[in-house]
């Protein structure tokens, strides 16, 4: 039991010193310098906690995407839900694949078309039926 005695004191002790007041009318000077040397550590301590702080105020480790797909017959699967068969992907150039992406890419920029609308219409992707998320 003499562990949870020294444990209650420890206890005690850093509840008075975080207390402003009673550092004050704490009149041995001994005191006083040894209430300084803890709150240098606990200073250090703050500095590695506002660290932490601002890594856990940052967002988490992870982004949303979302993207839309547009296979060729350069792709390695040329089949998708959109094209079971893989008739339309194996008829389609990449550079042809490029151009359709790019107008899809005008008209969203351009507000004609909303990105998940496209995404869920035209993407050869599986999450074009979350919108390309």
């Amino acid at each position: 039991g003499v562990s949870k005695a020294a444990k209650i004191d420890s206890d005690r002790k850093r509840k008075k010193s975080s207390i402003s007041s009673a550092d004050r009318t704490a009149a041995k000077g001994g005191d006083q310098h040894k209430d300084k040397a803890p709150s240098s550590s606990t200073n250090h301590h703050h500095h590695h906690k506002k660290k932490s702080k601002m890594s856990s105020s940052s967002p988490p480790n992870q982004v949303r995407a979302s993207h839309i797909l547009i296979k060729h017959r350069g792709s390695r699967r040329k089949a998708s839900w959109k094209d079971p068969e893989g008739r339309v992907i194996s008829n389609t150039t990449r550079d042809a694949a490029v151009s359709q992406l790019k107008a899809l890419r005008d008209d969203i920029a351009s507000g004609n078309a909303k990105f998940g609308e496209v995404a869920s219409r035209h993407s050869d992707c599986s999450s074009a039926k979350r919108g390309g998320d």
